[in-house]
């Protein structure tokens, strides 16, 4: 397993990481954003951090600058608090969106997941990704038969990706092990729980062997909405899906009609005899289904890797780092770093809401240039004692100020100038949005 022995997800991320990471988690928590908005800034803006920054120029994303009000309150914080001293203790790891090895195709829909937690190898995200699902209530031809195709699929150097349900799921993943441990598992609750139970001599081996990811938080229940949500990953990941043994109205199908509307190869599998499921249901008819929607039938893996064959023989297509974010008049400022280049967690000490304290002592102001917009805000801020925002904006009109550059002029501006300020915990917010400079930060 590629993990550090007794080292948190959390602790794994470097000062900028970190700083991404909660970035990531106020956009996840914002009212009225959904993956697609949340994805829409990600890939204009090249990272979470960046696009919390530039809230009053959201519109060049496509989306309404006031849709990012709410990140100056205090209720995504207190929703995000959870989820990131959960991710403290977490046996695993973090990927974002600026991560090297965040998936290439994954990040092509117009809904990815602004960050995946796993256990396991994500090494394995950079292979070539093929999906093999199906019917849990499936028949022992069924099963072997796909079994037979991620056993071969895995052999020629392809993970294997479901998602750890019993039946056709289950028969995947462990072929694909049994091969050359090239096997993902995608869940739809978080990737520290197991479900269902009685998987979970498979979860362990997976954990050894393979890679879970889940994109819900860890400690998540599984639930109902959760699984279609989970199932657009497995084909997301994938450059297509097989289709063993599936009902008309089963997950299966819901994953198969996802992958089409993703552009991806669905394959059925079709029996090579008759067969009846214990509820005497023929399992076939959904695979006949998707044939007659455009679905390619096989009736083995190498009529698969036939098909496959140009897109595998592509360079592989390596997940880049955040793309340059467009350039902007203010500063983007830089994080600071503890002198082993391990960051103090985000938000910054003493912040009422959030609660994180400080591991280490250290001065989160001392690479803001006093004339910069952030060293100006610090000022104030020092002088002052406390300030609001409208405060800090009357402060900011007088004539001293006005010929200063690049210094906010309205409250959307300032509000991600404060929001990054409290990222890099050199200020806090106090209760009646008022803010003062950290300690640290004095």
């Amino acid at each position: 397993m590629t993990r550090e022995a007794n080292c948190g997800a959390l602790d794994k991320l470097d000062g900028e990481q970190r700083a991404e990471y909660w970035a990531t988690l106020a956009l996840r928590r914002t009212r009225g954003l959904g993956a697609r908005s949340v994805c829409r800034l990600l890939r204009h803006f090249g990272s979470a951090y960046a696009a919390v920054y530039a809230v009053p120029r959201w519109r060049e994303a496509g989306l309404d600058p006031r849709k990012g009000a709410s990140l100056s309150g205090g209720e995504w914080r207190r929703e995000a608090r959870p989820e990131w001293e959960d991710a403290r203790d977490l046996e695993g790891d973090i990927l974002l969106w600026t991560d090297p090895r965040y998936p290439a195709l994954l990040r092509e829909l117009p809904d990815a997941p602004a960050l995946l937690y796993t256990r396991g190898d994500p090494g394995l995200l950079l292979r070539p990704c093929m999906a093999v699902v199906g019917s849990r209530g499936c028949t022992r031809s069924g099963r072997e038969q796909s079994a037979a195709v991620a056993r071969e699929l895995s052999a020629c150097g392809i993970a294997v990706v479901s998602g750890m349900a019993r039946g056709i799921d289950r028969a995947a993943h462990e072929a694909a092990l049994r091969e050359n441990g090239s096997s993902i598992a995608v869940l739809g609750s978080g990737v520290d729980v197991i479900y269902p139970r009685q998987c979970a001599d498979l979860y362990h081996e997976l954990c050894d062997g393979g890679l879970i990811l889940s994109e819900f938080p860890p400690g998540s229940l599984p639930q109902g909405p959760h699984f279609p949500i989970r199932n657009r990953i497995i084909s997301g990941l994938s450059l297509g899906v097989v289709v063993g043994e599936a009902a008309l109205k089963s997950g299966s199908m819901v994953t198969a009609r996802i992958a089409l509307e993703q552009n991806r190869s669905v394959f059925a599998l079709l029996p090579d005899e008759a067969r009846s499921t214990p509820s005497g249901m023929p399992p076939s008819e959904g695979c006949e289904y998707l044939i007659e929607q455009g679905a390619r039938a096989a009736r083995g893996a190498g009529e698969i890797l036939r098909d496959l064959l140009p897109q595998l023989q592509e360079p592989p297509r390596l997940a880049p780092s955040a793309s340059p974010a467009p350039a902007r008049t203010t500063r983007r400022p830089d994080l600071p770093l503890h002198p082993r280049g391990q960051a103090r967690p985000i938000p910054g000490p003493g912040d009422p809401v959030s609660g994180i304290p400080a591991r280490e002592e250290v001065s989160a102001s001392d690479d803001i240039a006093p004339a910069s917009p952030e060293g100006i805000i610090l000022a104030l801020l020092r002088k002052h004692g406390s300030l609001g925002a409208d405060e800090m904006l009357e402060l900011l009109s007088e004539p001293e100020s006005a010929s200063l550059p690049d210094v906010p002029r309205d409250a959307g501006s300032l509000s991600a100038l404060l929001i990054m300020l409290e990222v890099r915990g050199a200020i806090h917010r106090l209760p009646g949005n008022m803010y003062e400079v950290s300690r640290h930060a004095s």
